[in-house]
Parts: C-alpha cells; structure tokens; sequence
C-alpha cells in the first residue's frame, strides 16, 4: 500500500497503471455492493444453498465462474474459505457468513470476472485500488491477492483509516522509501490517466521518440 508521494512513486504508479488497465482491474473509489438485479441472477442461477465447507465453494466456483482452471478454483476456494473462518472466528454467525459469500461471489463475477482466469499465470494479473478500502473489500482483495494477483493500495488521505482494519499489516505491507511526502494536490489515477492521454495524443500527432538520437561535435575513430 502507498500512502506517501515521491518522483519514483509517481513513475512506479503510471507504469502499473498501465499494466492494470490493460490487464487487470482498476477501482476509483469503492466498489458497489451487488444491487437487487444483481442478486436475483446469482440466486436463479446457484440459488439460495451455501455450505461453510471447501468442496461445496470449489464446486460453486465451477458453476458460478467456468472460465477458471481447476488450480485457480482450488486457491480462490481456499482464500475464500479461510477468510470466512477467520470472521466466523470474529463472531460472525452463519447468516452473516452467507451474506459475505455472496457479496464476494458476486464481486469475483461483476468486478473481477475479466482476471480470474489468470490468476498466478506468469503475467499476473495487476489490481489498483484508489481510496480508503472497506472491511469487505480488503477481505475480497486479500482473497484475489492469496490467489494469485498482484493488488496496490493508493492511500492518497494516508494509512491511518487502513490500520485501523489491519493493525498489524498481516494482509499487505505499506511501501517504505526516503523521502517519502504528501502527495500533491489533485494527484490520483484520474491525474495519473489525464497525463499519458497527453502523452498519447502528442505520439498520434507528431510520433513516437526517435529511435536514433543526433551526435554532434565528436571525433570518429577507426574505420
């Protein structure tokens, strides 16, 4: 997670800005919770059964999110069970524990259904986050994460709201760099996506940089 600005953060971000929009997922703010609509697919679809148990997850998945491969449903299956044992651990009681699964059943198809057949391939697929993440959502990344994806956290308002969920960075770590400072006014993906279409735009007019550059003022030598 990135909560502090410096020149190697702005480069780092617009370059896995990039990768993310081309092969990943990006999410300006929060992500929506499943509407009526939604809901109602989902339970025509793999109606109202749900079973704290690993097989009854993997089978789920199979139906719910076909284009997966039988490894990718093992690791989100996985995921998905261990975060459901830690809240049940926290107290939450098996209604509540039905109402998350199908929350992140419902986010892994409407937000994330473009990357989970490519979860821990070679080119991992990338996620950026911008904002201060919820409970849920950081229980849904922290899945996608343990399954093989790569997440950033752009923290532009600081860590002070993540800690609070995660007291002791056990679900990711905060980037740590000398001179690290605020970040500057209005700087966000929206900036950071305002900026490369310039750069676009200038390519598509006058083309790219050239390959070759000019020397001048300097002797040969040899042949």
């Amino acid at each position: 997670r990135i909560s502090g600005y410096c020149e190697e953060v702005r480069v780092f971000l617009r370059r896995y800005y990039e990768a993310a929009r081309r092969t990943g997922v990006v999410l300006e703010g929060r992500i929506p919770n499943p509407d009526e609509q939604n809901l109602a697919y989902y339970e025509e679809i793999m109606g109202r059964e749900f079973r704290m148990e690993p097989g009854f997850i993997t089978g789920s998945l199979q139906k719910w999110l076909p284009r997966m491969n039988g490894l990718q449903r093992e690791h989100v299956s996985s995921a998905l069970f261990d975060t459901l044992t830690d809240m049940r651990r926290a107290g939450k009681n098996d209604h509540m524990l039905k109402n998350a699964y199908i929350k992140f059943m419902c986010w892994l198809y409407y937000k994330f259904e473009r990357i989970v057949n490519r979860l821990g391939e070679e080119e991992v697929p990338k996620i950026l986050y911008e904002g201060s993440v919820s409970t849920y959502e950081l229980k849904m990344l922290s899945i996608l994460a343990k399954a093989g994806s790569d997440l950033v956290l752009l923290q532009q308002g600081g860590d002070q709201e993540y800690r609070k969920q995660d007291p002791s960075s056990a679900l990711s770590c905060a980037l740590e760099l000398p001179g690290l400072s605020a970040f500057p006014e209005g700087f966000g993906i929206r900036a950071i996506r305002k900026e490369m279409e310039r750069q676009w735009s200038r390519e598509r007019l006058y083309g790219g940089a050239p390959d070759i550059s000019g020397c001048t003022n300097a002797w040969m030598e040899g042949t």
